[in-house]
């Protein structure tokens, strides 16, 4: 059972609705549906937050293996949670280098727009030189 589907089981199992569970997270509910869809997985605080919510452990959450809330073990859930942290880290990096690339571009843009403007009104104001 993969994570998005526990996610959602639990969820169900709690009477909440995706908006609920999205409310008591501090997240979206279509945040909720992308990681109850296994499109993308909740960052390490909000698996935090799930597993005491859910009352379960980390492996269970993590481990497609582990299928029953009771007698998970939790010996290995820190090097998936590293796992997670890095695509999450990748994702939003990705997201913030565009961005800021789109700002660089923007700026250069202005400032070569200026400095045409300003070489037109020199040569206009002041002449071409001989």
């Amino acid at each position: 059972m993969t994570l998005g589907e526990k996610i959602a089981r639990q969820r169900k199992e709690l009477n909440y609705t995706q908006e609920q569970l999205a409310d008591i997270l501090g997240v979206s509910r279509q945040s909720i549906s992308k990681w109850e869809s296994d499109i993308a997985y909740p960052e390490t605080d909000k698996l935090i937050e799930l597993g005491k919510l859910f009352d379960c452990s980390m492996d269970y959450l993590l481990k497609e293996e582990v299928t029953e809330k009771s007698g998970a073990q939790t010996s290995d859930f820190t090097e998936k949670i590293k796992e997670i942290s890095r695509k999450v880290m990748t994702e939003k990096n990705k997201g913030k280098a565009k961005k800021i690339l789109k700002i660089i571009g923007i700026i250069l843009a202005v400032v070569l727009t200026i400095d045409i403007i300003s070489m037109i009104l020199y040569f206009f104001v002041l002449g071409t030189p001989n």
